[in-house]
């Protein structure tokens, strides 16, 4: 028996040569074979089985589970003071004073520092403090003069010179004052509140008319006392001192053009 196999297919139906068989080509039907069935099963298995590794590989579209975000805010920066500064509009030295802070005080950051100067908000008010004077240390305790202007008053006697320039004053001035009339009693002369737009305005500030050598006892008594006073700044004879710069003691001042304005015949005195 001839037979022709070709890719599985035989040829069947022909009879043995010579034996009336067709010749090839001619009446033979084209049959599968037996194996065909478990090829075409062995293909369909193939095929699932590349389907399915295929949707082991995919992964989830990325909407389908949307990413994890992190948490990006964060609390405001706090920093505390190291001596007293004042908080000025604008980052220089030459910027107005908006209100002055006492060591210890308590600041929020409002922004990020820039060229040594932090921007903060201190209660109601917002401008820039030196950065060197700042740190996030929390102080053991806060130095705090005097709170009230009724707590100033009864720190030291109403001064025999009477109280009226205490009209307007901060607490801390009041003290001042009085602690001055107290300790140095033929001091009677004083300068307080004026709304010329200086540190007078808020009340901060007290002038005590007195030159010479008398003013320069009184300016190293102030200095030697500033912490129990709440006071920040001395002027005296064209010079300045301030807890800001209190390492640097006394520095000169530009002249100004004249006694008064040179601080030759008062003492200036601002206070937290």
């Amino acid at each position: 028996m001839a037979a022709a196999v070709c890719a599985g297919i035989v040829l069947s139906g022909a009879a043995p040569l010579g034996q009336g068989a067709a010749p090839l080509g001619q009446g033979a039907v084209a049959t599968p074979a037996a194996s065909t069935g478990t090829m075409a099963r062995d293909v369909q298995t193939l095929s699932r089985a590349y389907v399915d590794r295929e949707a082991a590989s995919q992964t989830p579209d990325a909407t389908d589970t949307p990413p994890a975000t992190a948490d990006t805010s964060t609390a405001p920066a706090v920093f505390y003071l190291l001596s007293a500064a004042n908080v000025r509009a604008t980052a220089s030295t030459a910027g107005t004073v908006l209100t002055t802070l006492e060591a210890g005080a308590r600041v929020t950051a409002t922004g990020v520092a820039a060229g040594g100067w932090q921007p903060v908000a201190a209660g109601s008010k917002t401008g820039f403090i030196k950065s060197s004077l700042l740190t996030t240390t929390a102080p053991a305790t806060t130095k705090k003069p005097v709170s009230t202007r009724g707590a100033a008053a009864s720190s030291y006697p109403a001064c025999a010179s009477g109280s009226a320039v205490e009209a307007g004053l901060v607490a801390n001035a009041i003290l001042v004052h009085r602690a001055i009339c107290t300790t140095f009693p033929d001091i009677t002369r004083y300068g307080g509140i004026r709304g010329d737009g200086s540190e007078h305005a808020s009340g901060q500030a007290l002038d005590i008319m007195t030159s010479g050598g008398r003013g320069q006892q009184i300016a190293a008594w102030l200095r030697a006392n500033y912490s129990k006073l709440g006071v920040v700044e001395i002027i005296y004879q064209q010079q300045i001192w301030t807890t800001q710069r209190a390492s640097e003691g006394w520095r000169p001042m530009p002249d100004r053009g004249s006694v008064t304005a040179n601080h030759d015949d008062h003492i200036h005195v601002l206070v937290a």
